[in-house]
């Protein structure tokens, strides 16, 4: 991918960062966040709804899952952190047989109906491992919720309204999931409409 100048700097005022060019379109409602978790220049930056990042460059998918009672399944770790179903991608594994197998493990529930939102660009220029540049993809789904008998690294599963997912979840930034959680909305009412 093409670096590109960062013309607001990005790095408290020491001069230019050089960022990838995220390959595709943006969504202009969320500026790229930094991530907040490494201690090193490092990017999210929210794709345009809809627009889906060559296959072989995802390395991720989560889900806003929802209930039949329009409940968002939510999962924790053992340390608290309230997150979305999901995960890596396996070898050989599509996103989305990704995000069914994610949930299924993680938030003890299979999903029904699926509809894919967006991807994250992120840019990680000093990653000790790994890409530098890669996607993680975001989805809406339907579940159905098995009884809760966790069996890997979630160990708690709530389920809440739409309007208080935000601020139950961990992230410390939280616009990216913001738009989502419209976008995820926005394409359940269609869904039902049709």
């Amino acid at each position: 991918m093409a670096e590109i100048d960062d013309a607001n700097g990005g790095d408290g005022g020491r001069g230019h960062v050089r960022r990838a060019d995220s390959g595709g379109p943006v969504d202009s409602r969320v500026s790229p966040q930094p991530v907040d978790d490494v201690d090193r220049p490092a990017t999210f930056t929210l794709m345009a709804p809809g627009w889906y990042p060559p296959e072989g460059l995802v390395s991720q998918a989560y889900g806003l899952c929802f209930t039949a009672t329009g409940l968002v399944v939510l999962v924790a770790t053992d340390d608290g952190f309230w997150n979305l179903p999901g995960g890596q991608i396996e070898s050989g594994e599509r996103p989305v047989e990704a995000l069914v197998r994610e949930v299924a493990e993680e938030a003890c529930a299979r999903v029904t109906e699926y509809g894919y939102l967006a991807c994250q660009h992120v840019w990680d220029p000093q990653a000790p491992a790994g890409p530098t540049s890669h996607y993680q993809t975001r989805w809406w789904a339907r579940v159905t919720l098995d009884p809760w008998r966790p069996r890997h690294e979630t160990v708690f599963r709530r389920l809440v309204p739409p309007e208080l997912v935000v601020d139950t979840l961990s992230w410390r930034r939280k616009e990216i999931v913001s738009c989502l959680l419209d976008q995820a909305l926005a394409a359940l009412a269609r869904e039902r409409g049709s």
